[in-house]
């Protein structure tokens, strides 16, 4: 039987690309989410290649699984605690003899502590789980100034974070989705672990700079203080937590943790990575 993929987090950022990666490329897979209908609308896929997919719901995972031989773990975004989330789920699939796991989780991820460690345990517990495990540990996705800051970029002239002056390897999700395509339709990535990053390291000053030039207005990036910012998330309506998760992400920029480049992306692909311009005239332009 041909191999049969379970895309987990099919409607987001990554899943999305990875969706459209697979079709490209034939590949037999069913797209996992929580949302049918929202699925239905984003997805363009055939009715039999989605299926209703919950972490925290136990009760959809035998027949998310039916027929699968291998799965994309991306767990729910701003999750406190995720492990707490995927580690089930994972239980699951090796009980039920699922052993082909590419886990997404995010470069640096060894540095955060409490409730943020969750990638690290994820990890630890995959490589003690003697499961066929590749982990993906992608840098700070160049698409989240479309997606997550666009407000603030369109009517404000802004990007706004916690970044300090630190540098990051911006990496396209599309890259990523294809480092996914590869390693989950191809043999030879058990047991490793691959960081992505872009070609280039920037700070949110560089950045404010190119989308500055892409956008053809004058963008900024304030650098505020993190009472600044989380007073900004809550005069925005944003429930504490937030904050609190975000603050020591962007805390490795700040910090240094991320401010590194590897070629991981051209190991798998065969093709350099996409830099940071090529994306902001892709999302906006």
């Amino acid at each position: 039987m041909k191999e049969k993929i379970l895309i987990t987090g099919a409607t987001g950022t990554i899943g999305k690309s990875l969706v459209k990666q697979l079709q490209a490329l034939n590949a037999n897979f069913v797209a996992g989410s929580r949302d049918i209908n929202k699925a239905k609308s984003i997805l363009n896929i055939s009715k039999d290649a989605w299926v209703k997919f919950d972490f925290t719901d136990k009760h959809t995972f035998e027949r998310a699984t039916e027929n699968v031989d291998r799965v994309f773990v991306l767990g729910p975004p701003l999750t406190l605690n995720l492990e707490q989330v995927l580690i089930p789920f994972i239980d699951f699939l090796k009980h039920k003899g699922i052993n082909r796991i590419v886990y997404l989780s995010a470069f640096g991820n060894e540095n955060l502590g409490g409730n943020m460690a969750f990638h690290n345990i994820v990890e630890s517990y995959l490589k003690e789980s003697q499961l066929d495990f590749t982990i993906l540990q992608p840098s700070f996705f160049a698409q989240n100034f479309k997606n997550y800051e666009y407000e603030n970029l369109m009517e404000r002239g802004i990007t706004f974070n916690v970044a300090g002056n630190g540098k990051v390897g911006f990496v396209d999700s599309e890259d990523i989705a294809k480092v996914a395509a590869k390693v989950l339709t191809e043999e030879g990535h058990s047991g490793k672990t691959y960081q992505l990053t872009g070609p280039e390291l920037l700070s949110y000053h560089d950045a404010a700079n190119l989308l500055s030039e892409v956008l053809n207005k004058e963008i900024v990036y304030p650098n505020p203080t993190e009472e600044a910012y989380r007073g900004a998330l809550r005069a925005g309506g944003a429930p504490d937590f937030i904050a609190d998760y975000m603050i020591p992400v962007y805390g490795m920029i700040k910090n240094g943790t991320v401010g590194r480049l590897t070629n991981h992306v051209e190991e798998v692909l065969g093709e350099k990575p996409t830099d940071l311009k090529t994306v902001l005239n892709r999302d906006f332009v």
